[in-house]
């Protein structure tokens, strides 16, 4: 057999094994269930994300098999309305998770996601609430400001700010001329979600290059994340968690290098 024919199987075999990385939910005790629930928003609807391992983040993704399954219930008290779903495996290349999608966005809806375990006829369950959606004020899309001056960015402070509540902002920059492009980012995390950051474009450096000059376009980008945790039930394994987060981008800010 060829040495190419070999090295062909070697490689076919090596992706199944990765590609194959999952243990069905009966082999797993409900305490060795680690669990990552996200619920996200962008000021429009949510997406519910569930990551079951085996004990940790490490671990082979659960396959839930023989009647075990993830369950949400949305409840929005600013309207009166709730809502369960059953989640949808999504079964990626090296990955499992389990989705849902909601109509709700507002501060403090809450989702509960619920593992029902059939063997055992348990049910876990987590808890979280969205914390509220970012609205930016200042600046505006397509507005010039200069590499070498400050831009306050302005947004809508958080009202109420629950548990471990975060803020944190992204900013990437990218500057083209011809073929050439040059980009950079700059994180701000934890900041005091007060409706006020000032971004010093010269302190954090984004555009300390010696290749930058008045012949480039550049642009930043404002990402906004507000995170609040909330409940994880006891019987999950250490360190599993469940989060929500808020999001907002502001692009095309223009930038002027002198």
């Amino acid at each position: 057999m060829s040495h190419f024919k070999l090295g062909t199987i070697a490689l076919c075999s090596l992706l199944v094994s990765a590609c194959s990385s999952d243990t069905n939910s009966n082999l797993v005790k409900t305490e060795a269930i680690w669990s990552d629930i996200l619920v996200k928003s962008d000021g429009d609807i949510s997406k519910v994300v569930a990551e079951l391992n085996v004990s940790s983040r490490n671990g082979n993704n659960i396959n839930l098999v023989q009647g075990d399954k993830l369950s949400v219930t949305a409840t929005n008290n600013a309207i009166s309305a709730n809502m369960t779903k059953n989640m949808d495996k999504d079964n990626k290349i090296f990955d499992i998770d389990y989705r849902a999608n909601f109509p709700y966005y507002q501060a403090d809806t809450q989702y509960e996601i619920r593992l029902y375990r059939a063997k055992d006829k348990v049910t876990l369950s987590s808890k979280v609430t969205l914390p509220e959606p970012i609205l930016i004020l200042a600046p505006q899309a397509y507005q010039t400001f200069s590499a070498d001056s400050a831009l306050e960015l302005r947004w809508a402070k958080a009202t109420k700010i629950i548990g471990d509540q975060s803020l944190k902002i992204n900013v990437d920059s990218t500057c083209k001329h011809g073929e050439k492009e040059i980009t950079k980012s700059y994180n701000y995390n934890d900041i005091k979600d007060d409706g006020i950051q000032v971004v010093d474009f010269e302190t954090i450096g984004l555009f300390k290059n010696e290749e930058l000059n008045s012949n480039f376009t550049c642009t930043v980008k404002f990402s906004f994340e507000r995170r609040r945790y909330g409940s994880v039930d006891g019987r999950y394994a250490s360190s599993s968690r469940t989060y929500a987060t808020q999001t907002k981008i502001l692009e095309n800010i223009n930038i002027t290098i002198k």
